[in-house]
């Protein structure tokens, strides 16, 4: 055998790998992992675009290192690594701990989705000094939400919820998408005095995270915390879109107040009426790549979050690992949540985990038919 064919075989898989392996495919989640390794190292030879997966910018920068095709949450490559790292079971991850809670502070819980545990919790370490900050994303405009790095307690409540801003026309709006590349803003956090921060991600997000600290690359040393949102779809879709929807469900978006991903879709309106909108009928406008996804309850994050399981204003919160049991546990004491007694008996509990796990079944059987594996 040649010398040639040997470091051939040897090679690593370059983000020319990742075009043909996930971008032809449709597959690509856009969730920016690869984007925030090359930018943070200054490569700058690819970047995200505006619309579609990411895309080289400067091709011969590229040094074909390989390290964007092995955090790409979409190669499953570190799989076996992580799940052992973090004690994987199938449809539902390692679990510590279920509850559900909400935030003992009102302003949190009047604009949170659910309880605002999320939020609260984030609150309780900026005040701790144990982070000086952390990535959310924030409302731009009546439906946009963008990527967000917040420093204070007043910009982590005001990017709580998901409450829609109406002072723009929505008939300006051309497209609306769900899913938010939170992580791209890790590379302008790195170089700064930011060397705690926390993330709140999709499972994408935080498994690409997961994958570069398992990796030890930049820019993943300076998360400490990583909080995870159920996700079972995300949307998007543009005027075409919505107006199939308002037709077929008797409503204008310029009439909602707040959406919310539970078991079905929930689009609550200004007259206190809502519209509740099952999966099946929202196929189509679906993201692609959340069809090549097989997490639902977020299993690499330190812990979950979603309304999945508990009633209106609670937050269902899987913990699972130690360090979210400790800033969990010490939250609840220093009381920026609070537990109900009420929703958090045995019986309770194990049906917010019924619940999760057949939640995570389905996705996990999507996945599979998906990717006919």
């Amino acid at each position: 055998m040649s010398e040639l064919k040997v470091l051939d075989e040897v090679a690593p898989k370059s983000f020319e790998d990742l075009i043909k392996e996930v971008h032809d495919k449709g597959i690509c989640g856009e969730c920016g992992g690869c984007v925030s390794f090359c930018s943070a190292a200054e490569l700058k030879a690819i970047e995200m675009s505006e619309k579609g997966p990411p895309h080289y910018s400067n091709k011969d920068n590229c040094l074909h290192c390989g390290l964007c095709y092995l955090v790409c949450p979409q190669t499953y490559v570190l799989n076996e690594e992580l799940n052992e790292r973090f004690n994987y079971k199938i449809s539902i991850g390692n679990q510590k701990k279920i509850t559900s809670s909400q935030a003992t502070l009102e302003e949190i819980r009047n604009k949170a989705t659910d309880g605002g545990v999320v939020t609260a919790l984030l609150i309780y370490l900026l005040e701790r000094n144990l982070i000086q900050g952390a990535l959310v994303c924030k409302k731009e405009g009546p439906f946009n939400r963008v990527p967000f790095f917040a420093t204070t307690k007043e910009e982590l409540i005001e990017s709580a919820g998901s409450h829609f801003d109406q002072s723009q026309q929505v008939s300006g709006l051309e497209h609306y998408d769900t899913f938010i590349p939170t992580i791209t803003k890790l590379k302008k956090i790195v170089g700064k005095d930011m060397m705690n921060i926390a993330v709140v991600g999709t499972p994408c997000q935080i498994h690409s995270i997961r994958k570069m600290q398992e990796l030890s690359i930049l820019p993943a040393y300076v998360v400490k915390y990583t909080l995870g949102l159920f996700c079972n779809f995300n949307f998007s879709f543009g005027e075409k879109e919505r107006a199939k929807m308002q037709e077929k469900y008797g409503f204008s978006f310029e009439d909602v107040e707040n959406m919310n991903i539970k078991e079905s879709l929930t689009l609550d309106l200004k007259n206190h009426e809502s519209i509740i909108i099952d999966f099946e009928d929202l196929t189509e406008i679906a993201r692609q790549a959340c069809f090549a996804c097989k997490d639902f309850s977020n299993i690499y994050a330190d812990i979950s979050f979603g309304g999945l399981g508990s009633r209106e204003k609670y937050t269902t919160t899987v913990i699972r690992t130690n360090i979210g049991e400790k800033i969990y546990n010490d939250a609840l004491k220093q009381g920026y949540i609070q537990e109900s007694m009420e929703l958090n008996t045995a019986v309770k509990k194990s049906e917010m985990l019924a619940k999760i796990m057949s939640f995570g079944k389905r996705k996990f059987d999507r996945y599979n038919e998906r990717m006919k594996v």
